[in-house]
């Protein structure tokens, strides 16, 4: 059997079963669309001779600034890093970005992890600049935008997969990693020429962020799935009446027959083939995950497996 035969590299199912795999990708887009409409809905209409256009109220509401945090507006700290800034250019391309790389990274560590990692990436650049303004830089700038949220998803997608080329503008091949590390560097060189420091900040917290979850949420995933699995109800004890014993003659005992070679090769397929779908389970998650997260148990399984494959070549 090839590598590529193996269920963990297979992409079988019918249609829908991709769009029920990329749920939480899908529901955070709509989450974000809705969250943009909401905040233009809010906007008053541009007076006749005005020279700037009026901002959202919603937007003013829950953006990030230093001072009202400050002063009691503890929950900018969770909206700021939700909610789009009100630009239709930015929302298109931050949702194309979040679906193309969003599904892969659901796909290998699931639904609810996705999206708290989402969420997560968008609170750590608001606390990024909460340090900016306790540093005493930027304390009265308004802040507000899924970027860190972005980055940080596109820098997760970069480090599992490093050596993916992708063509930009469908002509130029270019490595995942080195375009998401270009993306990066424009975008916080022209935030900083606008002359605010704390959007760049909160695109480097989120990009941050993405490269500490590569490193340490396999073995947190791990160890909490290891945990509830332990976790096993046991069954509640029954009481039951016993039976009348009833005599019988017991039939003379049979001589044991030795079990024919054919049999003894039968189990032992058997075993080999219980070794074989353990050892796809074990390799399975080691394409996912790394062989760091492999368990005591699992590390067993594919030291027995070698063994018995040098068994077999000598």
């Amino acid at each position: 059997m090839g590598i590529y035969d193996r269920d963990y590299y297979r992409e079988d199912g019918p249609r829908w079963a991709g769009a029920v795999a990329s749920a939480g990708t899908i529901g955070l887009i709509a989450l974000t669309i809705g969250l943009f409409f909401a905040q233009v809905l809010s906007t008053p209409r541009r007076a006749r001779g005005a020279e700037s256009t009026p901002q959202s109220e919603l937007q003013v509401a829950v953006e990030f600034q230093y001072d009202k945090v400050a002063g009691g507006e503890v929950w900018r700290v969770f909206t700021a890093g939700v909610f789009p800034d009100v630009s239709l250019f930015t929302l298109i391309v931050s949702m194309l970005l979040l679906y193309w790389a969003g599904k892969e990274l659901e796909r290998v560590y699931g639904t609810r992890p996705f999206v708290a990692f989402f969420l997560l990436a968008g609170l750590a650049g608001t606390i990024g600049k909460l340090l900016l303004g306790l540093a005493g830089i930027d304390t009265n700038v308004a802040s507000v935008g899924i970027g860190a949220a972005i980055f940080a998803t596109m820098v997760l997608f970069a480090c599992l997969n490093p050596r993916r080329t992708i063509l930009v503008f469908f002509v130029l091949p270019m490595p995942i990693a080195l375009l998401v590390g270009i993306l990066l560097a424009f975008a916080v060189f022209g935030m900083l020429q606008d002359g605010t420091k704390v959007h760049a900040v909160g695109i480097v917290a989120g990009a941050v962020f993405g490269f500490l979850f590569f490193r340490f949420a396999p073995a947190v995933l791990n160890w909490s799935n290891a945990g509830r699995t332990r976790k096993v109800r046991r069954p509640a004890i029954r009481l039951h009446t016993s039976a009348p014993e009833v005599e019988y003659a017991a039939p003379p005992p049979k001589a044991p027959r030795p079990p024919p070679p054919v049999i003894e090769r039968q189990s032992q397929n058997a075993l080999d083939e219980q070794l074989e779908a353990k050892l796809d389970r074990v390799l399975g998650k080691v394409a996912q995950f790394g062989r760091g997260s492999l368990t005591a148990e699992e590390l067993d399984i594919l030291q027995q497996a070698s063994e018995i494959y040098k068994r077999k070549r000598s």
